[in-house]
């Protein structure tokens, strides 16, 4: 399908997929094969802005979580998981991505995928927070002009809440690590950081928001 979005990878995401392709190619019927095609197919999804197809929806913020407005998440199968009752429990995996508007005018609009993690005990938050930069029951003032979505389980959720991310200017390091990788393919066989481009260095670092967070 056609890209409708550049991504660009967390560095230390970046990492975890790098190596979870070489633990895939030692075992191609292994866990970490499922789950490195598992990353495949969401980054893919995030790239074509198929996010409905995965039960994207936007995150938020409250005392008890850290303040994640601005970013939103895909559910992604990898492992099945039952309840007490042996019911499934659903997709047992999470990928959280940002979004942003294009370097230039004529260029697609940018995606930033934080974090792939599993949803058991909110892991897949934490980790998010932890690569933002953003603490447990913190609001970030500069995302107060966002609606503030409660993070909630099962059916009380709103009938109506929000799949995507808001789209928000890109940050300078973000447009930098975009503009270094401009004009280059991708390897075969490794997830892309930028759509049509290959995996950043290691030495570049995320835009990890402010120190304080929800």
């Amino acid at each position: 399908m056609t890209a409708r979005y550049h991504l660009i990878l967390d560095p230390e995401l970046q990492d975890e997929l790098r190596e979870l392709h070489a633990r895939a190619q030692a075992d191609p019927n292994g866990v970490d094969a499922k789950q490195f095609e598992a990353a495949r197919v969401a980054l893919s999804a995030l790239r074509e802005g198929r996010e409905a197809e995965f039960a994207g929806e936007r995150l938020g913020r409250s005392d008890d979580h850290p303040d994640l407005r601005d970013c939103a998440e895909i559910k992604i199968p990898v492992v099945e998981e039952f309840n007490r009752r042996g019911r499934p429990m659903g997709p047992s995996h999470r990928v959280t991505y940002r979004e942003f508007e294009g370097p230039t005018g004529s260029s697609l609009p940018v995606r930033q995928v934080v974090a792939f993690a599993p949803r058991k005990n909110g892991e897949i938050f934490d980790v998010t927070a932890n690569r933002l930069g953003r603490s447990k029951g913190v609001a970030l003032d500069e995302l107060d002009h966002l609606p503030t979505v409660r993070p909630i389980t099962g059916p009380g959720k709103e009938p109506d809440r929000l799949i995507g991310p808001p789209r928000m200017a890109l940050p300078p390091d973000l447009a930098q690590s975009f503009k270094a990788l401009e004009g280059l393919d991708p390897p075969t066989g490794t997830p892309p950081t930028t759509t049509n481009h290959p995996p950043a260095p290691r030495r570049q670092t995320p835009n990890r928001g402010p120190s304080q967070g929800k």
